[in-house]
């Protein structure tokens, strides 16, 4: 178990990390077991085919291990705001936000038990593209966002592709290669010894989360593709998407080249087009296609053309994608026509299914082409020859296939060891550390499916009620803390938890008398005495806080973490290295801005003469077509009448 004396250190290195160099704790890390990491993934084998000999198995357990801390999570997600930026984009920031709580909230999936909730940020990057690292983090670029035309469907099926590579593990393979072949055993030394803010940066290192191999990515579409269909998207969402992709990898002159045309050089794009829009056919039981780019198939028959809808492009094939998408939705969740609920609607017109936002693409296209009488018949003939294909009940069996492999990795999570058990409840604890209870509560309830000690049982309602406190549900919280401490009445964390309620309402005398009982329970408890020094500060004691800091320190000599004023007086020589860290790290920050600052003048610099030369080129350019208008022979008008008198024309 994490103690919070060396969470409270590391979360104040967290927070100063974008300034000073964080001198993270000593975390004790439980690595999995080869079983458990290897899961008996076909992929695990084939990225160990890639790594670099035996060794690899010690990498892949390294990064599984730093994946699956939480500390770590946070810490990825503060590196990558400060290489790629944060958007500034409200817009943007929210369709992300809708689009990933719902894969999140709704979606098909169960997590692994080493690995974490998912977390996400809009970047300010301009290339098109996302990424995910192995903590979970996904990382959303701007360019993506405005390279799919804020399509919520296609963002989603890019996204949902992402998560799967965390779904399964793809990003720990990924770096563990990398790890591997770059950094070699000093990597294995970070991630085994103390916390490093080195770890976050190879974590969050965005040219190797794109590196990823082409197996991996076939692998991430289809589940991908299934993931954001079971979340309520447009199935064709995902092949529309790559529609854009590729149209991009052929057009990059359309879009942002600041990042080199590799930007835009996915792999075998046409290809998993294909498969995509393969899927979605199977998802539809076989009834819809989409052939010659654009237009709409039911079983054979060509209900419609789909048409361009912007001035930018030809992006017909991605309406096509959209608009099949919706069929193939409803042709998979009902398994009758009366499911389309066919009816009279206004104008003599022909209305159906409902107003999910999905058939919408449908809804248009089939109204501006007055299709509609032509789309019942043709769903209605569909249903009627199902029975000869079977495609119906491979689709129903293919899907329960899925779900039970969501099945058994949730048996097998309930059957994990006790250290990735014990990892779960320090998890939920640094995210309530790092104001993030919402993570802290979905963290803390996996433990329930789990297999757990008393102990753990205790832990895991002590930390759920701390997360509700700083939600400010004060009546669940403390329902949840006095659940714990009857659990285990001489487990001080309990009760360190419940004085953490306590003093969030306000309640400092409770607060008080609850850690005197965690002190009692262990009378080592570092925690405990830096908690009383804290509230005593607060409330301008500071000779008793002065008592239970000097306690605190007896017990953690190197601790970091007390307020200035104390730590300068208590510990002065931890004070000093301190101060003199901040300005050395000061000192990078300025250097490292002016650098940055110098680059960006010479590129600039570089684009300027790049423009006046090309101007200069555009330039001689025209005088030369000038010169030869001028030089070209005369035309004899008398000649040209009479050419054109007898029907010739004048070339």
């Amino acid at each position: 178990m994490i103690k919070k004396w060396l969470k409270r250190s590391a979360a104040a290195a967290v927070a100063l990390m974008i300034s000073v160099v964080p001198v993270l704790p000593n975390v004790p890390a439980p690595v999995a077991s080869r079983a458990e990491m290897e899961s008996g993934d076909a992929i695990a084998a084939l990225f160990g085919l890639l790594g670099t000999g035996a060794m690899y198995g010690s990498y892949l357990s390294a990064v599984m291990d730093a994946g699956n801390n939480s500390i770590y999570q946070e810490q990825t997600d503060i590196y990558d705001a400060r290489e790629n930026g944060i958007s500034t984009n409200s817009i943007d920031q929210e369709l992300a936000n809708n689009i990933m709580n719902q894969l999140v909230e709704r979606g098909d999936y169960v997590l692994d038990i080493r690995s974490l909730p998912f977390r996400w940020r809009v970047n300010a990057s301009n290339e098109f593209n996302a990424a995910c690292f192995p903590t979970n983090m996904v990382t959303i670029n701007s360019g993506l966002i405005r390279g799919l035309g804020r399509d919520t469907d296609e963002i989603a099926g890019v996204l949902a592709h992402e998560m799967t590579h965390g779904l399964k593990l793809h990003a720990a393979y990924t770096y563990a290669r990398a790890a591997a072949q770059s950094f070699g055993i000093q990597f294995l030394s970070m991630v085994t010894g103390a916390a490093d803010g080195r770890v976050a940066s190879v974590l969050a290192d965005y040219s190797v989360a794109k590196n990823i191999i082409l197996p991996v990515e076939y692998e991430a579409d289809e589940g991908g593709f299934y993931l954001a269909a079971s979340a309520g998207f447009n199935p064709g969402g995902s092949a529309a998407a790559m529609s854009r992709m590729l149209y991009l990898s052929q057009h990059p002159e359309t879009f942002d080249r600041s990042y080199g045309m590799e930007a835009y050089d996915h792999p075998d794009t046409d290809k998993r087009e294909a498969k995509l829009a393969q899927m979605m056919t199977a998802y539809s039981c076989g009834h819809v296609t989409v052939e010659k780019g654009n237009e709409i198939y039911i079983d054979g028959v060509r209900l419609l053309k789909a048409k361009y809808t912007t001035e930018l492009y030809d992006n017909s094939k991605e309406n096509a994608y959209l608009i099949a998408g919706g069929l193939a939705a409803a042709f998979h969740e009902y398994h009758s026509a009366d499911g389309w609920n066919f009816r009279a609607g206004m104008n003599g017109r022909v209305d159906y299914l409902d107003d999910n936002r999905i058939y919408e693409p449908l809804k248009d296209a089939v109204a501006a082409a007055n299709m509609d009488g032509v789309l019942e018949r043709l769903v209605r003939a569909a249903y009627s020859h199902e029975g000869h294909s079977g495609a119906r009940i491979k689709m129903i069996t293919d899907a329960a296939n899925r779900s039970l492999k969501w099945k058994e990795r949730k048996e097998k999570n309930a059957a994990a060891s006790t250290n990735l058990v014990e990892r779960l409840y320090n998890n939920a604890d640094w995210y309530n550390d790092c104001y993030r209870p919402e993570l802290a509560i979905k963290e803390a309830e996996r433990m329930f499916g789990c297999v757990t000690t008393i102990r753990q049982q205790s832990g895991l309602y002590a930390v759920r009620g701390r997360a509700n406190a700083l939600l400010g549900n004060f009546e669940n919280a403390m329902e949840d803390c006095n659940h714990a401490v009857e659990l285990d009445p001489k487990f001080a964390y309990a009760y360190l938890n419940r004085a953490e309620v306590w003093r969030a309402q306000g309640n400092t005398d409770e607060a008080m008398a609850d850690i005197r009982r965690a002190i009692d329970c262990d009378e080592k408890n570092m925690a405990a005495y830096h908690m009383a020094g804290d509230i005593e500060d607060e409330l301008g004691d500071k000779e008793a806080a002065k008592k239970d800091y000097t306690e605190y320190l007896k017990l953690n000599k190197d601790a970091r973490d007390l307020p200035d004023e104390y730590l300068k007086e208590l510990a002065p020589k931890t004070w000093e290295e301190i101060q003199k860290e901040k300005a050395k790290a000061e000192k990078e920050k300025k250097e490292a801005e002016a650098e940055k600052k110098k680059k960006e003048e010479k590129e600039a610099a570089k684009k300027k003469d790049a423009k006046a030369e090309d101007a200069k080129a555009a330039k001689e350019s025209d005088k030369g077509s000038d010169k030869k208008e001028k030089t070209a022979a005369p035309v004899d008008s008398k000649n040209a009448e009479n050419s054109n008198k007898s029907g010739n024309t004048v070339k």
